[in-house]
């Protein structure tokens, strides 16, 4: 025992301590007393307030936030994250866009609201449809396609219409435009596929894109692909409602 020691236990005597509390009878009473019930508004709205947290703090971490894109979608369109993509030609086979045909002409055989073309851009070089499932305007450089738009109908009319397939290349960019939610899609090529005729989305019906926009305008898909940036592509929209 060293004198540190020494000198305390030396002074222990004289120390006052405070005399120890009723610990156990407080608890007994404590335990004794009836416990408030919980009424089930007050459980679902807990439970609700746990959902929301539990969403809010998925949507921060970007890992999670691409797999809710997996999950919800933009209108008739899905989004998936893959590891590669399959081999497809580089641009829209204009053959799946439909025939050609007029703007009323088209309007007349889509089978839902179609928004006309954009006011900023000339008139489009083509317009193409496919009875009841999709209208498209093209804009060609030379053989190119240098901009496109295309119109299906929204979810709660067809179901899935669009599939994406998004490499890690990718990024995913969630916004809205005018209260309609919307997805920017940029850094590199991605898959399209369109449905086909059979309901099925197989590998002859899509192709490899560029930067596109999604757009969920409630009555209708909106799908813009082309040489752009974010900004022309929501003024694109803009010029369209």
């Amino acid at each position: 025992m060293n004198g540190l020691e020494h000198e305390l236990r030396a002074l222990a005597p004289h120390v006052e301590w405070p005399d120890a509390p009723d610990v156990a009878s407080a608890v007994a009473a404590r335990v004794a007393m009836p416990r408030p019930r919980r009424t089930p508004s007050r459980r679902v709205g807990l439970v609700l307030a746990v959902l929301l947290l539990a969403l809010a703090v998925a949507l921060a971490v970007p890992p999670a936030r691409t797999a809710i894109f997996d999950w919800l979608g933009i209108g008739s369109a899905r989004i998936e994250r893959v590891d590669e993509l399959p081999p497809l030609q580089p641009s829209a086979p204009v053959a799946l866009l439909g025939e050609p045909t007029t703007l009323a002409e088209a309007r007349r055989r889509a089978g839902f609201r179609v928004a006309p073309p954009p006011r900023n851009e000339p008139a489009p070089d083509e317009i193409r449809v496919v009875d009841g499932r999709r209208v498209s305007y093209l804009w060609r450089d030379g053989n190119r396609i240098r901009l496109l738009v295309t119109q299906v109908p929204g979810l709660l009319q067809r179901g899935e219409i669009l599939r994406k397939l998004i490499p890690p290349s990718v990024r995913i960019e969630r916004l809205t435009i005018d209260g309609d939610g919307a997805v920017f899609l940029t850094g590199g090529p991605h898959a399209v596929f369109l449905l086909d005729p059979n309901g099925s989305f197989e590998q002859d019906q899509g192709w490899l894109a560029g930067a596109t926009l999604l757009v969920d305008l409630g009555g209708s898909t909106l799908r813009i692909e082309g040489d752009l940036d974010r900004a022309r592509a929501v003024r694109l929209v803009h010029s369209m409602t």
